[in-house]
C-alpha cells in the first residue's frame, strides 16, 4: 500500500501579478547603450513579441471573465471555446517566450552576448588563435 499523502489545501489569495513584460524589455532595450540605428528592428521585434505575450495573458482573463457571464448558456459555449483556443496564454509564452529571449539575446542582451562583444576577452577567442597558430605544414598532402 501506497505511503498516505498529507496534501495542502491552496491558498485563496490571488496570485502575484507578475511586472508587466512590455516595461521590462523597454527597459531592458533602454539600458542597451551599444545600440544603433541598425538595432532599430530587433528593438521593435523584441517589443512586439513582449506585447503579444502581455496580450495572451489579458485575452485570458477577459476569456474567465466571459465565460462566467455566459455560464449555462449553450450558443455561447462553442464561440467562447474558439475564443478560448486564442487566448492560450502558456502556449503564447511557450512560443514567442524563447524567440523573444533570442531577439534580446541578439541585441547584447545577455551575459554570453555581452561576453562576446568584448574585443579583449571575446567568445571563441582561445580558439581562433589556435586555428590561427596552427601552421599548414602539418597538413599531408594527398
Amino acid at each position: 500500500m501506497p505511503p498516505r499523502r498529507n496534501l495542502k489545501p491552496v491558498s485563496d489569495q490571488p496570485r502575484r501579478q507578475a511586472p508587466d513584460l512590455r516595461d521590462a524589455v523597454e527597459a531592458a532595450i533602454k539600458s542597451m547603450t551599444w545600440l544603433t540605428d541598425a538595432d532599430e528592428a530587433m528593438k521593435t521585434l523584441a517589443l512586439r513579441q513582449a506585447d503579444e505575450i502581455e496580450q495572451a495573458v489579458d485575452r485570458a482573463e477577459l476569456f474567465d471573465q466571459v465565460k462566467s457571464d455566459f455560464a449555462g448558456d449553450s450558443s455561447m459555449y462553442k464561440r467562447l471555446e474558439k475564443l478560448q483556443s486564442m487566448c492560450d496564454a502558456t502556449k503564447v509564452v511557450g512560443w514567442l517566450g524563447p524567440q523573444l529571449q533570442g531577439v534580446l539575446r541578439d541585441l547584447g542582451g545577455a551575459p554570453a552576448a555581452r561576453k562576446a562583444m568584448q574585443t579583449d576577452k571575446p567568445v571563441g577567442g582561445r580558439l581562433a588563435q589556435l586555428r590561427a597558430g596552427a601552421s599548414p605544414a602539418g597538413e599531408h598532402e594527398a
